[in-house]
């Protein structure tokens, strides 16, 4: 049974999502994993990178801070507490130390008095008191004090640095420019979002923020806690490297946004992910038209093989039918045979008897001679029949082209007749004999004249040609119907295919007859004659029992 096309949709449908599938999810979950691992390795890289540069800068500032308390540690060393009194002796001093980045040098006694400063801000110095301070009791008690970056009365980022003499009876004050700070951080290289800066563990900002933010949100103070060594951190969209300096007074932060490290990553995957669409839409378009072909092979397959079932079907039903026909014409033979024999010897009968005695003797004889005559025309009948029935068999064998065709028209011709129409035949009469199969032959032509005068409808004729033409022997049946519809001829030999209305044909007669002519070594072809109507052509090599 064919199955109809909405199966071979779903087929189609199926199987293009089955290949899809089979070839896209290897290879997305591939290229996934893939993406995956170089964004992880992406992040790696930068943090590696990003903690390198957080301990580069942590070791030049640790080593920067001890520098310039070891500065005054060795000046201390150096001089002694009446030289650093005298205001020219420390003009000199500061002279030779002011490139290191003291930008201030100033001498501070016991009781937290000034005595002695050089710098832009003498006036306002000279004779402040520090005794109160906590950074100058920090450095009486530990020898050494180095202060978070503030503005002062300079209105410049700057710290200080104070270190006592080993007996704790004066102290060397100098003031450094965080400059040195700024400049280190804004080097570092963190591209356009990147941002570097050093706070304390209050929060409080030691350089500038390369980005102009002056504050820690609620998330960012959480990196205020104490931990040895750099650590790395990711908060919403940024990464952060963070790392303890000057014994853990001081934190260098290094931030980074997240989408600024995995750039060239997002573009090598954009650029990745539209190769990955081109090759899935190749894939896509590859496996449809390939699936196409294949269920489209498998369709005309079965066409092919439903059309083949049918045919066997047409042929059983003709054998079973010649059969049927043949009992039939047995079945009437013997009585039309005993009529035959009754009438005769009636007739025999009547010619012993004298005439004059016998009344009604002409009558008799009228009656005599027709019973004969419709005898005759039934034993005709039933012989055409049992011709008929004997080439059901599909077997080759000797067969004349026009016998098979005044044979067919001789079941047709009632019906032609009651649609009015005329079967002219022009019939070569030298036609030598073929091998082929008489029966499937005159199934071919049954099959195009029941087309004929259906297409005809009413009124109208059909004319039958046969001609030796070279090797092959030519039948031409053409009609005065409408003809073939142009964009049809191609399709007129498909598989239920049909241009009757729906339940008045099962379009495999004339594919039936396709199939049949080029079983039987010969072609068959269809169009239009010029004055209307449609013409098949049909061509039957000459095969007989020597050469077949």
């Amino acid at each position: 049974m064919l199955k109809d096309r909405t199966h071979y949709s779903r087929l189609k449908k199926r199987f293009s999502i089955t290949f899809i599938l089979v070839a896209l999810v290897p290879f997305f979950l591939i290229s996934w994993s893939s993406s995956h691992f170089y964004q992880m390795s992406s992040l790696e890289n930068t943090t590696r990178g990003l903690k390198g540069t957080v301990e580069n800068r942590k070791e030049v500032i640790n080593f920067f801070l001890t520098d310039q308390k070891n500065l005054l540690l060795q000046l201390i060393h150096l001089y002694s507490y009446e030289v650093f009194k005298d205001q020219g002796e420390l003009e000199r001093i500061f002279t030779a130390v002011a490139p290191s980045g003291i930008v201030d040098l100033g001498l501070i006694d016991a009781s937290g008095q000034h005595v002695t400063y050089v710098g832009p801000y003498r006036q306002k110095l000279i004779d402040k008191n520090y005794k109160d301070a906590d950074w100058f009791h920090e450095v009486m008690i530990n020898g050494c004090h180095i202060s978070d970056v503030f503005l002062g009365y300079r209105e410049v980022p700057h710290f200080v640095v104070a270190v006592a003499d080993p007996l704790k009876k004066w102290v060397l004050r100098a003031t450094v420019n965080s400059e040195f700070f700024d400049g280190l951080l804004r080097n570092a290289q963190l591209g356009e979002k990147g941002d570097a800066f050093i706070v304390n563990r209050e929060g409080k900002f030691q350089t500038a923020s390369r980005l102009q933010v002056n504050t820690l949100n609620l998330k960012e103070r959480t990196l205020l806690n104490y931990h040895e060594g750099t650590e790395v951190h990711q908060i919403d969209n940024f990464l952060y490297v963070t790392s303890w300096l000057k014994n853990g007074e001081w934190l260098l932060l290094v931030k980074l946004q997240t989408s600024s490290v995995l750039e060239v990553f997002y573009h090598a995957r954009n650029i990745d992910f539209l190769s990955i669409l081109a090759a899935a839409l190749l894939i896509i378009v590859v496996a449809t038209l390939t699936v196409n072909q294949m269920v489209n092979k498998i369709e005309r397959a079965d066409r092919e093989k439903a059309s083949l079932d049918s045919q066997m079907i047409q042929v059983e039903k003709m054998a079973s039918l010649g059969r049927m026909a043949a009992g039939v014409a047995h079945e009437v033979n013997n009585p039309l045979q005993l009529i035959t024999d009754q009438s005769g010897w009636i007739g025999d009968l009547l010619d012993e008897e004298d005439p004059g005695k016998i009344r009604h003797m002409d009558e008799y004889r009228q009656a005599l001679a027709k019973i004969k005559a419709h005898v005759a025309r039934a034993s005709g009948v039933t012989h055409r029949l049992l011709g008929f029935s004997r080439k059901m068999e599909a077997k080759k064998a000797e067969a004349h082209i026009n016998f098979l065709i005044e044979e067919v028209l001789s079941f047709l011709e009632n019906e032609a007749a009651g649609h009015d129409i005329t079967i002219t035949t022009h019939l070569q009469k030298d036609i030598p004999a073929i091998m082929t199969d008489a029966t499937q032959i005159q199934q071919v032509f049954l099959n195009i004249l029941n087309n004929s005068i259906d297409a005809i409808g009413k009124k109208g004729a059909i004319e039958i040609t046969t001609l030796v033409d070279g090797k092959g022997i030519c039948i031409t049946i053409a009609d005065t119907g409408p003809g073939i519809k142009p964009g049809i001829a191609h399709h007129i030999f498909d598989p239920f295919f049909t241009t009757k209305e729906p339940g008045k044909g099962t379009g495999l007669g004339l594919s039936i007859c396709y199939n049949i002519i080029q079983s039987l070594g010969g072609t068959i072809e269809v169009g239009n004659r010029q004055e209307g109507g449609a013409v098949f052509s049909i061509k039957l090599p000459i095969t007989t029992g020597e050469t077949s």
